[in-house]
Formats: C-alpha cells, structure tokens, sequence
C-alpha cells in the first residue's frame, strides 16, 4: 500500500503537530498528532464541514465531551478535548496504536475462544458506555480499536452521545448511521435505547463467527427492509464452526424487537462465558 496515502494534507492543527493518517470516513478524517504543549501523542478527528446538520447537533456534542472527558475504562477510547474554531472543528482522543476490528477479521486467522475474548472486552466497554447514560448509536468494526497488547477499545461513541439528540434530528439523520448496522427501531423512528447497541453489536458477532454479512444486499433499501423485516440465515448454518448456542444468541441480539434482546451487556457477557468454559 503506498505510504503517501498516510501522509497528512496538511502539517498541524491548532496546537497539534500531525505526523500520519489514521482513517477517514463519512464523518471525517482522523490524525495521529503530538501536543505540542504536553509532548503528548494523540488522535485527532477533524470533522468534515457538513458533518454538523444543524446548530443542535454540535451543540449536543459540545456539551457531551465535557461529560466524556470523564470517562475512563481499559475498554473505551478517552475523549481529551473537542476544538471550535478557524481550522475546523476537531476531536482529540487517546491514540490508539493497533488495528482496528474490520482489519482483524480479514488478517487474524478464525479461532473460537480468541474471538469470544475479543467480543467480551468490547461487552464491558459498551456496558461503561450504557451505565454512562450513553448510546453509541454507531457501533461496527471500524469503531473497535486494539492495542498492540490485544486490549480492545470502542471508538468513536461521542458522535451522538444519547438518544435524546437523535430524537431532534430530522429524518436525513439516518444517513450519518452506518446502514449495515442500523438497528430497526431507528428505521421505525422509535425510541433508540440501548439495546439499539446490541443490535449493532449483534451485526457485528456475525461476521466475526460466519465469516459473511447477515444481509447480502447491494441495495440500501432492500438493506433497510432486511433490517425490519428479514431473519438472517441462522450463524451455525452460514458457518458450521460457530456452536449451534453461540449462533442462537447473535440471533438473540438481532431481534427486530429490542425488549427480546438480552438485558444488557453484562447479561450478555455472562452468557458468552458459558459458551468458552464449555470449550476449554
């Protein structure tokens, strides 16, 4: 892959030297940079113009980052600071220096019990961000990071912060949810919760123990009428190596009715336990 495809546009934001692109998105292009203040490494998301889709919205993530900025769990990003001003508006948030999932799936090899501790970091990080008062609202492969030591860490959860905002949002805000991983209640335009999370989390598991998408469609209506209205072929089925028990709890998180969704995250993880200890 040619290097200059990590090479920054650009060589500082504010005070923040950049020295190599992490990612970009729908949402924005992301930098790993040094604080020139404090010597220190971080990540710093700057976000496309049109990001913002009303003065709402930003106000909600303003507001949102100071509550952030608390945070701290092994398995959740930290949010440093979010900056207004004449070079854009940026996200400072801790560097993470590993891959991330969607690189995991393609190149780790597939083994049951490595997976399994992977899905129950990402559980405890969610059930931090859920006991939080926050809702993702945007979880997928891209949004799980790994250390270099195997510590999983979900990125990417201030983007939206609670439902409340989304409740405002006029009907385009959709189009900011990544559609593979919309949950069906945002479709019907009910209350998201956090089980909207587990649905997406649900997606997610799917993949990483079949192999394979549960919606193979290249049409984002058909994939919104799959999300409200089709059963996916069950996971045991689409790959023999997910455990028939395993299979019918992703089935479980990919209910079209949130209340038949596990609890929460903790119940979830609990149960995915039982799985690996009948395995070793």
């Amino acid at each position: 892959m040619p290097e200059d495809i990590y090479t920054p546009d650009r060589p500082k934001l504010y005070h923040y030297k950049l020295d190599r692109i992490l990612g970009q998105g729908g949402t924005g292009r992301v930098y790993r940079g040094i604080d020139t203040k404090r010597g220190q490494v971080v990540a710093v998301k700057l976000f496309h113009e049109n990001f913002f889709r009303n003065r709402l919205h930003l106000r909600d993530l303003v507001r949102g980052v100071k509550r952030f900025r608390t945070f701290k769990h092994d398995n959740v990003v930290r949010i440093f600071d979010f900056i207004d001003g004449p070079e854009g508006r940026c996200m400072i948030m801790e560097y993470v220096d590993g891959p991330n999932l969607k690189w995991y799936l393609t190149n780790r090899p597939w083994n049951l019990q490595e997976r399994l501790i992977v899905v129950a970091q990402m559980c405890n990080g969610l059930q931090y961000l859920h006991d939080n008062g926050c809702i993702h609202h945007d979880f997928k492969p891209a949004n799980v990071l790994f250390t270099r030591k195997g510590v999983v860490k979900v990125a990417d959860y201030s983007l939206y912060g609670t439902s409340v905002f989304l409740e405002f949002l006029d009907g385009g805000a959709v189009e900011q949810v990544t559609p593979m991983f919309v949950a069906p209640e945002f479709l019907r335009k009910e209350r998201v919760t956090a089980r909207s999370d587990q649905y997406a989390l649900g997606i997610t598991m799917y993949m990483m123990f079949t192999d394979r998408l549960p919606y193979p469609v290249d049409n984002l209506q058909q994939l919104y009428q799959c999300h409200l209205r089709v059963v996916p072929m069950h996971p045991h089925e689409a790959n023999p190596r997910c455990p028939q028990e395993l299979g019918d709890i992703i089935m479980r998180l990919l209910d079209k009715q949130a209340t038949n969704r596990f609890r929460d995250c903790d119940e979830l993880r609990i149960v995915l336990s039982d799985i690996g200890r009948s395995r070793i």
